[in-house]
């Protein structure tokens, strides 16, 4: 992306507060070192923008961050996009986690979470399946499937944007047939995810979706 560049940072503003990153278009792209505090300042500015819920949105691939709003509510099921743009990329949760993405490139058309979301309200040990799928070269869409084991750690403090709360961190180890990859969500004590670390695919690899209100 290019354009809107804050010469005090020597980094665009719509790269670091407000617009979502193509992953796949942006692989071989050095990351991108962002300064934590232009990233708190838009985090302020989004909140200050409005009462609706806000999320962080850290991309590993590429260290792009991007602060997201809702822009849809289909019964359990939100969608996020850019805050402060009409960038149409996006990406849907179930209960605080990553089910499906549109316009990043090699895009999660959606997964199968729901014994994963039951595991993480109750915080406890134990083994479940998540099926993620994806488009293939040929427009199909490819299942992948995974087995993870499911561990609660300590309890810690989650301090994100207007939130504070005590929170348990539950790590979630997955392998499928080619690979492995390890997740990790904090689940408050009344079930909210209000952080999670979520591999979504080859094509994309983890992102880290944190609520700011």
């Amino acid at each position: 992306m290019t354009g809107c560049t804050n010469t005090r940072q020597g980094v665009s503003l719509l790269t670091v507060g407000k617009t979502l990153i193509d992953s796949r278009r942006n692989q071989n792209q050095p990351r991108q070192q962002i300064a934590d505090s232009v990233v708190q300042r838009e985090v302020q500015r989004a909140l200050q923008s409005g009462d609706g819920p806000f999320a962080l949105m850290r991309i590993e691939e590429t260290g792009s961050v991007a602060v997201l709003r809702v822009i849809e509510t289909n019964g359990p099921y939100n969608t996020w996009a850019a805050w402060g743009t009409s960038e149409r990329r996006s990406v849907s949760t179930r209960g605080g986690v990553i089910t499906s993405t549109r316009g990043l490139g090699a895009d999660l058309m959606s997964s199968s979470v729901n014994g994963l979301l039951g595991m993480l309200s109750r915080r406890e040990d134990g083994i479940e399946r998540q099926v993620l799928r994806h488009l293939d070269g040929e427009n199909q869409i490819e299942e992948t499937e995974a087995y993870c084991a499911f561990t609660p750690d300590g309890r810690q403090t989650y301090e994100g944007g207007a939130l504070r709360l005590q929170v348990t961190r539950v790590d979630v180890f997955c392998k499928t047939d080619t690979g492995t990859f390890d997740n990790y969500y904090l689940v408050s004590d009344g079930g909210r995810i209000v952080e999670a670390r979520t591999w979504l695919g080859e094509g994309l690899g983890y992102f880290t979706l944190s609520h700011l209100r």
